[in-house]
């Protein structure tokens, strides 16, 4: 990243404490400690580092070189006596974060320029400490996303900054309405209108959301960062989406044809990229920046979360005979 990139760079940095959150969903117990092979670093681990990274490394140093004069850094050795669960490690990172935010986002230009020397980078501007953060952030976002696949969670690729190829995404998205049809055969209207538990979508309204998201969230935004310069896009709210009108009086068969022929959109639109355009990057007020291979990355994750979401529902209803 170069100077120019500084309001990104913030973009970057302000988001990894909710991805974070999210991409260490479902390490709950025994898992979040659970290596996902033998000498690699646990869930909880990983945020540890993250943890000190921030709160203990990041934040004086750049304090001190805003105050010093090219202050040299010692090195730091980690922490050996950390027993902090991990729900209590992303609050800590959380406000780590905040208050790295909150500092550069008051710096003048000149500050961004403000030297210190690592024990294991040499030289560092506070520009460069930060991009090189983000990189760190990205790294260990995957380090998680890496875990989850090792220990058979659903994946957040998109929130781990992960991107599948075109040709992996076509394959993938392609399959959807196939998997959905497959789960609904045999099920008559008021069965896919049944909720499994009090709270919870049924397979109506869980078709309903992804036939409206494909229509007016993820074919739109790709088209868009295909289009525009660095688009900014505001967060989704599934409750606002639930909220607005009872989707069980909807018709599942016409919205899993509505959903078949915008995927085919969908489909047809990545496999049309001209070359390098899978890297065009959109704002989201959730993801940060990404890719638009990563956002399509995202509309396949959250394929697989609502195939499961809906082979649950099934499996409560015949629970139920």
């Amino acid at each position: 990243m170069t100077a120019v990139d500084r309001p990104l760079t913030l973009a970057y940095l302000r988001v990894t404490p909710g991805l974070l959150r999210d991409v260490t969903r479902g390490f709950t117990g025994a898992l979040s400690t659970t290596p996902p092979k033998p000498g690699e670093w646990a869930a909880t681990d990983v945020v540890r580092h993250l943890v000190e990274g921030d709160r203990d490394t990041l934040l004086p140093r750049v304090r001190r070189m805003l105050a010093e004069d090219r202050p040299v850094f010692p090195k730091r050795e980690p922490l050996r006596d950390d027993q902090s669960d991990l729900a209590t490690l992303l609050d800590v990172f959380e406000r780590a974060r905040a208050d790295v935010v909150k500092m550069l986002e008051r710096l003048e230009p000149a500050a961004w320029l403000r030297e210190g020397v690592s024990p294991s980078r040499g030289t560092l501007t506070v520009e460069k400490y930060a991009a090189s953060t983000v990189a760190h952030d990205t790294e260990h976002l995957r380090q998680i996303q890496d875990a989850r696949d090792a220990l058979g969670l659903l994946p957040r690729r998109c929130e781990a900054r992960v991107a599948l190829s075109i040709a992996e995404l076509a394959g993938g998205l392609a399959g959807t309405s196939r998997r959905i049809a497959a789960l609904a055969q045999g099920l008559g209207a008021a069965a896919l209108r049944t909720r499994p538990r009090e709270g919870e979508w049924c397979l109506t309204e869980v078709m309903a959301h992804l036939t409206d998201l494909e229509r007016t969230l993820f074919l739109p935004r790709l088209r868009r960062m295909l289009a525009e310069q660095r688009p900014a896009f505001e967060p989704f709210d599934p409750k606002v989406w639930e909220q607005g009108r009872d989707h069980r009086a909807r018709d599942f068969a016409a919205d899993l044809d509505a959903f078949t022929q915008s995927r085919a959109e969908t489909i047809a639109f990545l496999e049309g990229l001209p070359a390098g355009a899978e890297s065009r990057l959109g704002v989201s007020g959730y993801f940060g920046p990404m890719t638009l291979a990563q956002y399509a990355t995202h509309a396949l994750d959250h394929d697989l979360e609502h195939l499961g979401q809906m082979a649950d529902c099934k499996a409560a209803l015949a629970s139920r005979g």
